[in-house]
């Protein structure tokens, strides 16, 4: 599982915007402002986020940790994106999850992808300049959640 963030960049010579990686160019990323981008999760070859869902990065990151709590806590969980009209849905039992967003649903590892969503989560976090200490801790407690359940990968 690769969780990647992605910031939107609009270059000054007018050209057609970005995302760009604040995992692959973390100097360059930091070099931005604003938040909106996008959050792109790979489980194998599978794309599971569709790449057109730009949004608030920092509301991404908490819709998809809102949603592991939920997946947790009943065994499903329905959370909205922060601004736009798309909704994370995680469901399953046992090692198996349904995870979609928007309209693209997946059939994947739960503990391969709780622990991908709270490591990408944990990157994006540690990079976001002014981030809070409240979303590591929530990291925190939702991995000794995920140990506790079982499903680490």
């Amino acid at each position: 599982m690769v969780a990647e963030s992605f910031l939107r960049h609009a270059p000054a010579d007018g050209s057609a915007p970005q995302l760009l990686s604040i995992q692959r160019d973390p100097e360059r990323a930091a070099t931005l402002e604003g938040t909106i981008g996008s959050v792109q999760l790979r489980y194998h070859s599978l794309q599971l986020v569709p790449v057109d869902l730009v949004d608030d990065l920092p509301g991404i990151w908490h819709a998809l940790l809102e949603a592991v709590e939920g997946y947790l806590a009943d065994g499903s969980s329905e959370v909205p994106y922060p601004s736009i009209d798309a909704n994370i849905l995680l469901t399953g039992t046992g090692s198996i999850a349904k995870f979609t967003v928007g309209k693209v649903r997946h059939i994947v590892d739960a503990g391969e992808l709780v622990e991908g969503i709270l490591g990408g989560a944990a990157d994006y976090f540690g990079f976001a300049s002014g981030a809070q200490d409240a979303p590591i801790a929530r990291i925190g407690r939702l991995r000794t959640r995920v140990a506790a359940a079982g499903l680490s990968a």
